[in-house]
């Protein structure tokens, strides 16, 4: 979360409430959006030294705007040029599919259903930010970042989920008839 955080500020300065929608309306499939895990991780960022917090009068309410540190840029930079790595990327759903088979046959596709219908949703929900993805590259965006690479990636994650989701809808959906026809 503490990445993703310092990445979201290196593109513009935030409340932690626009963090927080943000990453529920455009991140939630890469991690999680709720306000404790977001001001618990900004919190940290702060007390390390890589954001700091401006406070300003927004009306009656009180805002405090998150900006990234020098020292936040480099914690970034160092954490971003790491080579990705295979074994980090777990699937927690593979576990119930491993024991299953200790399940009742009614209770197994009912739950494979249920994962596929949402994985039919995830996939949608990722269409859905594709375009609004496909907004924000049409419009104006602000001096000093390098927008067209930082939005080509952004842009190879959105197709990689779809991609993802697919091929599970698929996988799961063979498996749900193969279940069918040999519970």
């Amino acid at each position: 979360m503490e990445y993703l955080i310092l990445g979201l500020l290196i593109l513009s300065p935030m409340t932690g409430y626009e963090l927080q929608q943000f990453i529920r309306k455009n991140l939630a499939l890469i991690c999680s959006a709720s306000a404790g895990s977001v001001q618990t991780a900004l919190l940290k960022l702060e007390s390390e030294g890589k954001i700091t917090a401006c406070e300003t009068m927004s009306g009656k309410r009180r805002r405090k705007i998150f900006s990234i540190t020098e020292t936040g840029r480099s914690a970034f930079s160092a954490w971003i040029a790491q080579p990705m790595r295979a074994d980090k990327n777990k699937h927690r759903e593979l576990s119930r599919l491993f024991f299953a088979g200790l399940a009742k046959p009614e209770e197994r596709l009912e739950a494979i259903r249920e994962y596929i219908r949402q994985l039919e949703e995830m996939r949608e929900i990722l269409c859905t930010i594709r375009d609004r993805f496909s907004c924000i590259q049409a419009r104006e965006l602000p001096p000093g970042t390098d927008w067209p690479q930082v939005l080509r990636f952004q842009g190879y994650t959105i197709e990689y989920g779809i991609a993802a989701a697919e091929f599970e809808i698929g996988w799961y959906t063979r498996l749900l008839g193969e279940l069918e026809e040999q519970p």
